[in-house]
């Protein structure tokens, strides 16, 4: 089974970008930063969320629910194989919850969780047996489940969504309601991202996410793992691989583009205070959009106000 942590650590299909936009530009649309400050990378440095409860073992990507008193995300549960199960936490007088498994039936390896805006759904990937899937080997598709009282309904197959027998992975909301994902090919040679709408039936077949694969073959010192949507639109984050030439350590960061009009900047990095020298992956928001949360070597998550992650770039 290839893995979150394999596609990036072995390059596995991912897009290249560069970023050389105007920060003024940026952020006066976005409206996030005082005009003094515009053009001035501001030195910031992310904190560490939910320590000794939330960040334990090898953690990846979450989602909050729309009141942000809850908190879903997908960890490694077999240290020796690459078994994945989803997760909740709840804040309860100001403190979060020991992680509790979501049970969605049966003994299967889920990630991905990702919460609608109104709370009453939530997307996924898993592992599970897809309708129809006849492929040699199984891979991860996309399924939902509805909000029935305190917990979850029927695990539904997203049958026009899903190509059988393609890896599925980074499911997230995007402030259009869309749900945004990428397609790996099963010899993972290749992938693409891309968004499917709900057509008041279903989840109607995928579309280019074409701001994200405008980057794909833009340079060739860098790897785009993918793109994910900022909270209102006009911020796009970038997942970039990268490897240092001396070290052949391999890496990612966080970079990030902004609309300006009708078109979209060219990317840049988040600061040191965000990016590290080791794998900085997996951006999501606060309910409100304010926050940036992230996930830092498979291990924790860290968390940064959006209006400063964006001083931060230079």
């Amino acid at each position: 089974m290839n893995t979150p942590k394999q596609r990036l650590r072995e390059g596995a299909p991912i897009l290249w970008v560069k970023f050389g936009f105007t920060l003024l530009a940026l952020i006066t649309l976005c409206g996030w930063v005082a005009p003094s400050t515009l053009g001035q990378a501001r030195e910031v440095k992310a904190e560490l969320f939910g320590v000794g409860v939330l960040s334990v073992g090898e953690v990846y990507r979450g989602s909050f629910t729309p009141d942000g008193r809850a908190f879903y995300f997908f960890k490694k549960v077999t240290p020796e194989r690459e078994d994945y199960r989803l997760f909740v936490s709840h804040l309860r007088a100001g403190k979060w919850s020991e992680p509790e498994r979501v049970n969605l039936g049966g003994d299967y390896s889920d990630l991905y969780p990702a919460i609608s805006k109104d709370g009453k759904r939530m997307v996924f990937s898993s592992f599970r047996p897809a309708p129809g899937d006849t492929s040699p080997k199984p891979n991860a598709h996309l399924w939902y489940v509805d909000r029935q009282g305190n917990g979850w309904g029927e695990p539904v197959f997203m049958a026009a969504a899903n190509k059988l027998g393609h890896y599925h992975s980074w499911v997230e909301f995007g402030p259009d309601k869309a749900i945004y994902f990428r397609r790996t090919t099963p010899d993972w040679q290749s992938n693409e991202a891309l968004i499917t709408r709900w057509n008041g039936k279903e989840y109607a077949p995928p579309v280019p996410f074409a701001e994200a694969m405008r980057w794909k073959h833009w340079r060739s010192d860098l790897r785009i793992a993918g793109a994910s949507p900022g909270p209102d639109g006009r911020v796009l984050f970038l997942d970039v691989a990268t490897r240092n030439p001396q070290t052949g350590r391999g890496a990612s960061d966080i970079w990030v583009s902004l609309k300006q009009g009708h078109d979209w900047a060219e990317p840049k990095p988040l600061g040191a205070g965000i990016n590290s020298d080791g794998y900085d992956v997996f951006p999501f928001f606060s309910p409100d959009g304010k926050d940036l949360y992230f996930v830092r070597d498979f291990a924790a998550f860290y968390r940064i106000s959006l209006r400063d992650a964006l001083k931060s770039v230079q």
